[in-house]
């Protein structure tokens, strides 16, 4: 096929056309991602000596800010869903708790290396935990590194001891856990193990050089960074794990390049985002990535391995200069904020996430459905009236195209219908809300911005 363009008559192949298109549409996509975030902060820590396995914590640091605490080569954080943040602060042998005020407490672990018992969380010891996993309601389950166990924390603070590993967890510091928490993988010596109660730990995926972090994608596939290879895979089978990211170099590629030919450099840190692109962190490289739709990577938080690269606090994330150094993990909250552990000097750092809005809020009538939107910062509510009393489906396309799947609650009540959409999985841009009930179609442009 060829076209030509009607101004220049210029002679364009369509395969060129759609690799315009296709750079237009990805490079739009990040550009709405960054839109959707703001101001960078510190939330804990407020700078160690940097100087490898010392202990820093000290009691006067419990229940006072986290800002003016000192954490220990921290190597994990992650929220549940009222925001309270949970640090594995490695070399002190304690878990942190963040509360919603900036206030640090212990969560588990009492500052000393042990093997402690079940019982009471924070009177129990562990020993270097590094990986850490945070249900929506607060329970933990650690990987207590130096035990070779993996530990349960409730929601009363209760510590048991879910399974030990006599083979050890190797360097490894990965931990993930199904969100009905009856399957939990986790870093082997050079693998990735699965465990279930009925039938233990199995062998998911070995090979590794070094991991680092796991997780599950929005498909559910695991998902594993090789922090020594410096590359990251994506385990399709018991017996396959493929390349997703990376080339096993140190250096090349960049910012704008395909993820399978840039280099990411000590890559440790994995997060997926509802739509499946994803976010990494590289230690050496001292970088936040974010990896498009496309494949196409993006630096989304700069750093180096400087002293003088902590900065930018109280900035917007996207200001000129190196932000961070070493980055252990990302992760992004329950609010849509994202969370960044960086582990010489030991800071958890945040990238919050703007104010979530509708544009246009109010009521639209076609000749079928009537409709009414109303926003809050946590959600938005769309309510809907049809002749017919079956489900009806609620889908998000933006100018691309492209069909999102948010997390939402739907209800149901005769004809009567309210579609509950989480605010914090949705990037800022323009999107078409797509209804469709039996014979009965709704279809409105709306712009969301956060």
């Amino acid at each position: 096929m060829t076209i030509y363009t009607q101004r220049y008559k210029t002679k364009v192949t369509s395969a060129l056309l759609l690799l315009f298109f296709a750079y237009t549409v990805f490079s739009d996509q990040f550009e709405s991602l960054v839109r959707s975030f703001d101001i960078l902060s510190t939330i804990a820590g407020r700078g160690g000596s940097g100087d490898g396995v010392v202990n820093e914590w000290d009691t006067s640091f419990e229940g006072n800010k986290a800002v003016d605490a000192v954490l220990s080569s921290p190597h994990f954080a992650m929220a549940d869903s009222s925001g309270n943040v949970y640090i594995a602060d490695k070399d002190a042998h304690s878990i942190r708790k963040v509360d919603k005020d900036g206030i640090i407490t212990t969560a588990a672990g009492i500052n000393t290396a042990g093997d402690g018992s079940d019982g009471k969380a924070n009177e129990q010891a562990l020993s270097s935990p590094n990986g850490l996993w945070v249900s929506r309601g607060g329970v933990l389950y650690i990987l207590d590194l130096g035990n070779k166990k993996v530990r349960k924390v409730d929601k009363n603070g209760q510590m048991t001891t879910v399974f030990k590993d006599d083979d050890g967890f190797g360097g490894g510091r990965a931990l993930w856990v199904s969100k009905n928490e009856d399957t939990i993988w986790y870093a082997g010596v050079n693998s990735v193990k699965r465990w279930t109660a009925g039938g233990g730990a199995v062998l998911c995926a070995n090979g590794f050089s070094g991991l680092g972090n796991i997780t599950q994608d929005s498909k559910g596939a695991i998902v594993a960074t090789d922090r020594s290879a410096n590359l990251v895979y994506r385990i399709v089978s018991d017996t396959e794990k493929i390349v997703i990211a990376g080339t096993g170099a140190t250096s090349g590629g960049g910012d704008g390049v395909a993820a399978l030919q840039t280099a990411f450099y000590g890559v440790r840190g994995v997060w997926f985002l509802e739509d499946n692109g994803y976010f990494l962190a590289t230690h050496e490289g001292c970088q936040v990535w974010y990896v498009d739709t496309s494949g196409v990577a993006h630096i989304f938080l700069d750093g180096k391995d400087k002293k003088e690269s902590h900065t930018g606090d109280g900035e917007n994330f996207r200001t000129p200069g190196f932000k961070v150094r070493e980055v252990r993990s990302v992760v992004v909250d329950y609010q849509g904020n994202v969370l960044v552990t960086e582990h010489d000097k030991g800071y958890i750092r945040k990238v919050s996430r703007k104010n979530s809005g509708i544009i246009r809020n109010g009521k639209w009538q076609n000749s079928n459905i009537d409709l009414t939107m109303i926003s809050s910062p946590q959600k938005l509510v769309v309510n809907f009236q049809t002749s017919g009393s079956e489900k009806a489906s609620v889908q998000l396309i933006d100018l691309a195209g492209r069909f999102f799947y948010p997390q939402m609650r739907y209800y149901l009540n005769n004809k009567m219908h309210t579609v509950e959409i989480e605010m914090c999985t949705i990037a800022s841009g323009i999107y078409r809300i797509f209804i469709n009930s039996g014979d009965e179609i709704y279809n409105k442009t709306t712009c969301i911005v956060k």
